[in-house]
């Protein structure tokens, strides 16, 4: 890509149809292992968490919710020192994050302030912006490691190592640790890291490798306060994307690598799910910010991506995806009423949407799946090829025969609803 050239995408109305940002709880406690998670919440809220994160409850979740009562309205700060004694004694954390949400957001509630005041220099408590008025659901781990980055040591300018950015659970970033090894990469760590207080070191001489691609705003934060330099390359999603990551990285520290092989081989191990994807149309509609690089995984693999739009795109951050999503429609904050028209119009094989929009969806006889698992599988590197390739082709291979648009609720604009189930 020519360097003066800016990859294109449209942008709509601007409209959210993005799972809740508090969801970011249900894979950030598990990875962050001596935290809590508080939210401060309403009975919503914890109806919300209890749901979604519900198959964990006996595994005694490191989170609660401090529920927003009518007597609270009244109040200009909620009170909330007796709640931190109690987790502190049950669970004895490390740090507490203070995660927001939409009702107390609405209230004008200081969570700073507020968070200010709970915190002690042997237990702090960092405010999380998490509100679904404004974050999607796999940005607030955005906001999370923004509130980490001050705790992480500053490296020496001459400390010239890697920070992998972004949490992936403990097999995947041991691939990565094994990976950066064998290719004689230095690692300083990840952000965020297993505890709190194993925060990496960051510096002038770190290179920032993101690992997540709804990490914009704390990338940016890192290289404007430590002056970390900031990889620019694929995402590691798939053969392509894992190849392009660990040779731009290897570069960054003088190592030439031909990863060429590598890729051949991982890509012959999933042939027979390449096959199956291969001429299929797939759309993306806009909710976990994983769009951009499943996209281009997918058009890779030989499937037609009919659309593939996201909640935001940062030119700079994302400009690699961008670039090689070449010939993509890609869409920022779609309007989702031109989405379902474009669908009746050319029918896709697969619709990666929203947990709102994907049982309507089938129940329009549209296979369709939900983008929140995703989020909380491993599928990054080389060892996650199969999980992601394998989300995408059991979807096609579970509805094969299911109908296609010719639902008559279609000719009427109206979308049926029908018993949840997971696609």
């Amino acid at each position: 890509m020519a360097p003066d050239r800016k990859p294109a995408f449209i942008r709509e109305d601007a409209a959210y149809h993005s799972f809740c940002g508090l969801a970011c709880v249900g894979w950030l406690y598990q990875k962050i292992k001596d935290s809590f998670f508080l939210i401060l919440g309403t009975h919503t809220c914890a109806h919300f968490l209890q749901n979604t994160m519900g198959v964990m409850v006996f595994a005694r979740p490191r989170f609660g919710i401090a529920l927003i009562e009518e007597t609270d309205l009244s109040r200009p700060q909620p009170e909330l020192h007796a709640l931190i004694e109690e987790i502190k004694a049950d669970h004895h954390p490390s740090v507490i994050f203070l995660l927001s949400s939409c009702t107390p957001d609405v209230m004008k509630v200081e969570f700073q302030g507020l968070a200010d005041s709970l915190s002690t220099p042997s237990l702090p408590v960092l405010f999380v912006p998490a509100s679904g008025l404004e974050y999607t659901f796999s940005q607030s781990e955005d906001s999370v490691l923004q509130a980490l980055l001050p705790f992480c040591p500053v490296a020496a300018p001459d400390d010239r190592r890697v920070v992998f950015l972004g949490s992936v659970n403990d097999a995947i970033a041991d691939d990565f640790l094994a990976e950066a090894e064998q290719l004689g990469i230095p690692v300083a760590g990840f952000l965020p890291s297993t505890h709190f207080t194993e925060l990496p070191a960051i510096g002038a001489g770190t290179i920032i490798a993101p690992l997540q691609p709804y990490l914009a705003k704390v990338a940016q934060l890192i290289t404007n306060e430590r002056g970390a330099t900031l990889l620019s390359s694929l995402f590691p999603f798939g053969p392509d994307g894992t190849r392009a990551f660990w040779e731009d990285l290897a570069a960054q520290f003088g190592i030439m690598v031909d990863l060429s092989e590598r890729e051949a081989r991982s890509w012959a191990a999933i042939a027979s799910h390449t096959e199956r994807l291969r001429g299929k149309k797939i759309f993306f509609t806009a909710d976990n910010l994983l769009e951009l690089p499943l996209a281009r995984f997918v058009q890779s693999a030989g499937a037609e991506v009919q659309e593939c739009s996201s909640p935001y795109i940062n030119r700079r951050f994302h400009a690699r995806e961008l670039a090689a999503l070449d010939g993509v429609r890609v869409v920022e904050q779609p309007n989702y009423n031109r989405q379902l028209r474009d669908m009746h119009a050319d029918p896709p094989d697969l619709v990666i949407s929203t947990m709102g929009t994907t049982n309507p969806l089938l129940g329009a006889g549209i296979v369709a799946k939900w983008s929140t698992e995703f989020a909380f599988m491993p599928i990054h590197g080389w060892a996650g090829v199969p999980s992601l390739v394998g989300m995408f082709t059991r979807s096609i291979d579970r509805h094969a025969q299911l109908g296609k648009l010719d639902d008559p609720v279609w000719t009427a604009g109206l979308m049926p609803s029908i018993p949840l189930e997971q696609a």
